[in-house]
C-alpha cells in the first residue's frame, strides 16, 4: 500500500476534526476524498504528509510513518493545495529554475512539455498570476519530478470548467505511474477520473470502495402504487431521501442489485406496485444524498 492510515484522530480544542479513520490506498489508485466542508478531508491529508501531527493513530506513507517523513521520501511525494504561499516576485521561469535545484529526479523536458500544454506564461511574475494559473504552476511543479504519490487538496476550487478540464488532463497524463489522492467539491469532473472514492462526514470515514461499485449500488427509485399504501412503517436503512404521498413514492436505494429484487422489497413494504423505475445517479447527486442523509443519522 502507498498510504495506510490506522485509527487516525485529530482534535482542535474540543472538536474532533478526524475520528478513528482507517484507510488504505493501493499503488496507482486515483482516490477521490469527498464530503461536505468541515468533514475532515484536508486535516486527513495534512496528517498523511506530516503537516499536522495526529493526536492518536498513525499514517504510513511509502512505507514510512508519516511523522518520520524526510527528504528521501518527500522527493517522491507531490502536494498541491488551494492556498499556498508562493514567491510572488519571481517569474514563472525563475520559479522553475529554483525548483529544479531541489529534486534530483526532476525531468526538465517533461516540465517544459507540461508548461506548454497548460500555457504557463514564462516571463510573468508568480504574484500576478490568476488563481487558475497558480494552480497550473503548482501542478507542473508537483508532477515534473514524477512523484510516486500526488496529493491534491481542493485543486479545482474556483476554476472555470475549461480550466478544470485542463488541470485534470495534466493529472491524467501521470495516472499510470502515480498514486493520486484528490479532495475536491467538483465531483462531476472526478467521476471520469477517480478509480476509488472515500466519503467522509463529521470527521468519520463512512465508506471507501471502487468508484464503479459506488455508482452501481446507488439508484433513484420512483414507485407508483397499484392501490392503497400499507400503513407507514420504518424504511430500510439503505433507502434514503424517501418522500411522496398518495400513489407515488420516491427514494434512493444505496444497496441496489437488480430491479426485480428491488420491486419485491418495495411491494413488501408499500403494497401492490403498478410501476417501478430506477435511474443511475451521478457522483455529485450521490454525494448530496449522503450529506443530507447523514444529517439525519444515516450511516453506510
Amino acid at each position: 500500500m502507498i498510504v495506510e492510515c490506522r485509527n487516525l484522530t485529530k482534535r482542535f480544542r474540543h472538536q474532533e476534526a478526524v475520528r478513528d479513520l482507517t484507510l488504505s490506498v493501493p499503488q496507482y489508485a486515483a482516490l477521490a476524498l469527498v464530503g461536505a466542508n468541515g468533514a475532515g478531508k484536508s486535516t486527513t491529508l495534512r496528517m498523511m504528509l506530516n503537516i499536522l501531527a495526529p493526536d492518536s493513530g498513525s499514517a504510513r506513507v511509502l512505507g514510512v510513518d508519516s511523522v518520520r517523513l524526510r527528504e528521501n521520501e518527500l522527493k517522491d511525494i507531490g502536494y498541491v493545495c488551494d492556498n499556498p504561499v508562493l514567491p510572488g516576485r519571481l517569474t514563472v521561469a525563475q520559479y522553475f529554475d529554483y525548483l529544479r535545484s531541489l529534486y534530483p529526479n526532476w525531468d526538465t523536458p517533461f516540465e517544459r512539455k507540461l508548461r506548454d500544454r497548460l500555457a504557463l506564461p514564462t516571463h510573468q511574475r508568480v504574484g500576478s498570476l490568476s488563481h487558475g494559473m497558480r494552480v497550473k504552476l503548482l501542478l507542473v511543479g508537483a508532477l515534473a519530478y514524477h512523484p510516486k504519490l500526488l496529493v491534491l487538496d481542493e485543486p479545482l476550487s474556483g476554476l472555470d470548467p475549461l480550466m478544470r478540464d485542463e488541470v485534470l488532463e495534466g493529472i491524467l497524463g501521470q495516472a499510470e505511474e502515480t498514486t493520486i489522492i484528490i479532495s475536491s467539491h467538483e465531483l462531476t469532473e472526478l467521476e471520469g477520473f477517480a478509480t476509488q472514492i472515500a466519503f467522509m462526514d463529521q470527521g468519520r470515514l463512512l465508506f471507501h470502495e471502487d468508484i464503479e461499485r459506488t455508482l452501481a449500488r446507488f439508484r433513484e427509485v420512483s414507485v407508483t402504487l397499484a392501490g392503497e399504501a400499507r400503513p407507514p412503517q420504518p424504511l430500510p436503512r439503505h433507502w434514503l431521501a424517501a418522500e411522496g404521498t398518495g400513489p407515488m413514492r420516491r427514494f434512493v436505494e444505496s444497496s441496489f442489485r437488480d430491479e426485480r429484487e428491488l420491486a419485491d422489497k418495495a411491494a413488501a413494504h408499500f403494497g401492490a406496485i403498478q410501476h417501478l423505475e430506477t435511474r443511475a445517479m451521478s457522483l455529485r447527486d450521490i454525494s448530496k444524498t449522503l450529506m443530507r442523509a447523514n444529517r439525519a443519522g444515516f450511516s453506510t
